[in-house]
C-alpha cells in the first residue's frame, strides 16, 4: 500500500510541475506552487525529490526505462533505433524542456543512463563517454529540428558519419 501511495504522490508532483511549465517559466515556479497544485505537502516533495530538476530527470528515466525494456533490442543497431524511438516517445516532455531552455537536464539524464561510471575501467569509461557524446549530439540536434527524420534514418546518418570519420 505504501508503494502505491508514494507512486501517486510522485506522479501528482510530476504532473503538477509539467502543467505549471506549460504556463510559466521554470525558474519562477516554486516548490510551494507545485505541492499546492499536486495536493501534497512540501515534506512529501522532499521525501521523493531533491529539486524541480530532479522531478524532471526521474520522470524521463522512468518513462524511458519502461519503453526501452519493452523493445527487446539485441543488436547495436536495434538499440540505437530504440534510443531514437524512446526519445521520440518522450517528445512531449523534451519539447517542453527545450522550450524552457532546459536541454541540459536531458544531457544530465542521458549521462546518468549511458555515461561513464566510476566502477568502469578507463577503457570502458572512455567508450561509454564517446558513445554518450555521439548519441547525445545526434539526439539533441534531432530534437531541436523537430524529430522529422525516422529513428532508422537517424541511425543510418549516425553510422555513416562514424564510418566516414574512421576512414579519414
Amino acid at each position: 500500500m505504501k508503494k502505491t501511495v508514494n507512486f501517486v504522490v510522485k506522479e501528482s508532483i510530476t504532473e503538477a510541475l509539467l502543467r505549471l511549465m506549460k504556463k510559466k517559466n521554470f525558474d519562477t515556479i516554486s516548490i510551494t506552487e507545485i505541492t499546492a497544485l499536486a495536493g501534497v505537502s512540501r515534506i512529501s516533495f522532499y521525501r521523493n525529490f531533491e529539486s524541480k530538476e530532479d522531478v524532471l530527470i526521474k520522470h524521463l528515466y522512468e518513462r524511458a526505462i519502461t519503453s526501452f525494456t519493452a523493445l527487446h533490442a539485441d543488436t547495436v543497431r536495434e538499440r540505437l533505433i530504440g534510443l531514437f524511438k524512446v526519445t521520440d516517445e518522450l517528445g512531449d516532455v523534451l519539447d517542453l524542456l527545450y522550450l524552457q531552455g532546459l536541454s541540459h537536464l536531458f544531457l544530465r539524464y542521458f549521462a546518468f543512463v549511458i555515461g561513464a561510471k566510476p566502477e568502469q575501467s578507463n577503457e570502458e569509461a572512455f567508450r561509454s563517454s564517446i558513445m554518450m557524446g555521439l548519441c547525445f549530439g545526434s539526439l539533441d540536434e534531432w530534437i531541436k529540428r523537430g524529430r522529422v527524420e525516422s529513428p532508422e534514418m537517424m541511425v543510418d546518418i549516425l553510422q555513416n558519419t562514424i564510418r566516414r570519420c574512421l576512414d579519414d
